[in-house]
């Protein structure tokens, strides 16, 4: 069948699996109504790039050679050589969130994520992922490994599929795991869920505790060849060239470690030395690679900050400090983690291979990352304080069988912290170790050539991908949608900005904005100064207290050590970017409290004349959809338009900065009277709390706050 968008779009697609059906058109506005295009008719060209998106689980920043680890990458210093490295790539602090945003470009909360997604979650009614749009512009849309991103019902179904199903998300056919935030290695629970992909065979034992064929790395990447060669042949069937979107997301080198053993053995004599002589190699490597600056020292240990597995609040111990059967079951961990990572970067190589052979891989776009920084639960010893060291025969096996007791090894905070070298804290933290990604694009046909082979200090963010690879595939985001159940809704503007102009003319993108929230732990990044705080009290030497912020100077300060928030000499940035994670938590539904800020629209940190008369310029002006040039123009409740909704909140905003007499004498220049009561009682009961642009779209997704995810 035929699918499109608009009829400006629909002439133009190509024939689709019968479980597609996407649409655009008219967005409603408050007050006023206008009919926006959702989407421009696409640059169907045959130069429209491939597009693969490979995304690592719990990868340390530090891990692979191209940013300074020891771990033998060959494919990903390829990578590095052809492409760019983007040195300042952030990420969510978890699993899940991150998923959410690349798929969507928004930040989690806003599609109902404050958390992770459970099996049974389902996101609202409110944006569209990019496999959808890019699907409806006439590519070919795959996806193998990890779903997390839940029961996908709410959106329609497909007969003989499944509950969480990413072929209702946009995906033309799938291979990976769609339950909970990992499976194991050498068996689990896994599904192919295509119309056309045949099955492929493994063995899951041989016998004794022994794996078989099956590791989940090498069966992501077999499926994902075969997803290749698909889109080929339904091009050679149907004389097309059409593009491919490929989604690949592997579960390594996320928990349980697990690895064969003749690729585990070789490693172990390499990380006898310890976390902290690794940790000190590899800073050395990074400042010789231009990764980090040569006058950057090394941070301390970082705390292990969860008290729940069976010990309180310390500082990582030094390895010296550690008995040798401790450090030999800490040293097998790591080697185990390594050969985990190495085995991603042989499939990777898998992959890119193939695309060479295949005449593929000059227009193909790729896109390597991590999820978040590495995983330090919960503790140094493992998962928890009562891990027992093993020894003999148990140690020399560990991680590389089907036994019970391989199932659920974790390498714990210390070789975590080494992972996010030199940074502070994990996974789930909003430090730069819990959020930066070791991420490589290359692009050969399409990429600047002065950005080929470097080290990029660009701002940059996962958010950013969505307007990015729509952009490059000549495609607008619509700014309303119809699913596969037949239920048509608006989309959420959002704040991502697209990168495909620093990727194809190195034209930067400046004084970058960036939030992040994640079980309290929150972060505001503006330039190069960055606000911080986490859910635990620091007992680093002048360490901050629970929920406590920070401010740093990355520029000066890229390890963030040296807190300014007390500093006098910095009270007014500090007061400036407070306000501004108060206006950016507001506008994407991390709190629905409206900030005096949310009325800043040159984001200076202060309510005056020239925020109102940005207001009265942007007057009934609109967009489709809303997001940083709609806001910059008065538009408080993000919907696109600056109408009579937000002069109540802009009026609000100017009471709670103390700006009620500037607002007053406004209001009267501009002629719009005062609101009556009655309305204002509307207001307030309705349309206001509509002023909280996404509250009227969706009902809160249930998300799970489970510990062991991670």
């Amino acid at each position: 069948m035929l699918v499109g968008t608009d009829s400006k779009l629909k002439g133009t697609l190509c024939a689709a699996p019968s479980h597609v059906l996407w649409m655009g058109g008219l967005l409603g506005l408050l007050m006023t109504a206008m009919t926006f295009a959702a989407a421009s008719t696409p640059a169907l060209a045959a130069d429209r790039p491939n597009i693969l998106v490979i995304l690592t689980d719990d990868l340390g920043y530090a891990d692979t050679s191209p940013f300074g680890g020891e771990m033998v990458t060959p494919t990903l210093q390829s990578m590095a050589d052809n492409g760019v490295r983007m040195g300042n790539f952030y990420m969510a602090p978890r699993c899940s969130n991150t998923r959410a945003s690349l798929m969507t470009g928004l930040q989690s909360h806003v599609v109902g994520l404050p958390n992770l997604a459970g099996d049974g979650t389902q996101l609202p009614k409110n944006h569209t992922f990019v496999s959808e749009v890019l699907r409806a512009s006439g590519y070919h849309t795959y996806m193998s490994g990890k779903w997390h991103l839940g029961n996908t019902q709410n959106f329609g179904s497909i007969p003989g599929g499944h509950v969480r199903d990413p072929r209702v998300r946009g995906f033309d056919d799938y291979w990976g795991y769609t339950e909970g935030h990992s499976q194991d290695n050498f068996q689990g629970n896994y599904r192919l869920l295509s119309d056309n992909i045949p099955q492929r065979s493994y063995t899951y034992t041989s016998g004794g505790n022994q794996p078989g064929t099956f590791y989940q790395t090498d069966a992501i990447t077999d499926y994902t060849l075969d997803f290749f060669a698909d889109s080929r042949q339904r091009n050679a069937a149907a004389g097309t060239d059409n593009p491919f979107f490929t989604y690949v997301a592997f579960g390594s080198p996320h928990f349980p470690l697990q690895a064969r053993d003749e690729w585990v053995d070789p490693l172990v004599n390499r990380y006898g030395i310890g976390w902290d002589q690794l940790r000190m190699d590899r800073l050395d490597r990074m400042q010789e690679l231009g990764v980090i600056d040569e006058e950057t020292a090394l941070t301390l240990r970082s705390d292990v900050a969860n008290t729940n597995p069976g010990e309180t609040l310390h500082q990582i111990r030094a390895w010296d400090t550690l008995p040798p059967e401790r450090q030999a079951d800490l040293t097998r961990r790591m080697a185990i983690y390594a050969a985990m990572v190495e085995r991603v970067d042989y499939n990777v190589g898998r992959m890119l291979s193939d695309l060479e052979a295949n005449g593929e891989l000059d227009n193909t776009l790729i896109v390597f990352m991590s999820d978040h920084g590495a995983n330090g639960e919960w503790h140094e010893y493992g998962f928890n304080a009562n891990e027992v060291p093993r020894t003999g025969a148990a140690l020399d096996s560990m991680g590389t069988t089907t036994s019970a007791a391989d199932k659920d090894i974790f390498y714990g905070a210390g070789w975590a912290n080494a992972s996010n070298t030199p940074f502070r804290n994990y996974k789930h933290y909003t430090h730069e170790g819990g959020i930066k990604s070791p991420t490589i694009i290359q692009w050969n046909d399409g990429l600047d050539p002065a950005l080929a082979g470097q080290l990029s200090r660009q701002v940059s963010d996962v958010r950013d991908l969505y307007p990015t690879l729509l952009e490059l595939a000549g495609v607008e985001a619509p700014s309303e949608w119809t699913d596969l159940s037949g239920t048509t809704y608006k989309t959420t503007g959002g704040f991502s900005e697209s990168l495909a102009s620093y990727l194809t003319t190195g034209q930067t993108l400046d004084k970058r904005e960036l939030g992040w929230e994640h079980e309290g732990n929150r972060a505001f990044r503006v330039g190069d100064w960055k606000l911080v705080s986490s859910n635990f009290g620091s007992i680093q030497p002048g360490g901050a207290g629970i929920n406590e912020w920070e401010l740093y100077n990355l520029a000066e300060d890229p390890t963030e050590v040296d807190d300014l928030a007390d500093d006098p000499a910095f009270a007014g940035k500090f007061a400036e970017m407070v306000a501004g994670y108060q206006r950016w938590a507001y506008q994407n539904d991390v709190t629905s409290a409206l900030p005096w800020s949310a009325a800043d629209f040159n984001k200076d940190g202060v309510l005056d004349s020239q925020d109102l008369a940005a207001f009265q310029a942007g007057w009934l002006e609109s967009a489709p959809l809303a997001g940083n040039a709609t806001f910059a123009r008065g538009d408080v409740n993000l919907d696109g338009v600056t109408d009579v909704a937000d002069f109540v909140l802009l009026r609000r905003a100017f009471q709670l900065g103390g700006q009620q007499a500037a607002f007053a004498q406004f209001a009267r220049s501009f002629g719009v009277p005062e609101p009556s009561a009655g309305w204002m009682a509307a207001v307030a009961s309705g349309v206001a709390t509509a002023a909280h642009r996404r509250s009227n779209m969706r009902t809160k997704a249930t998300a799970t706050d489970d510990q062991s995810d991670k």
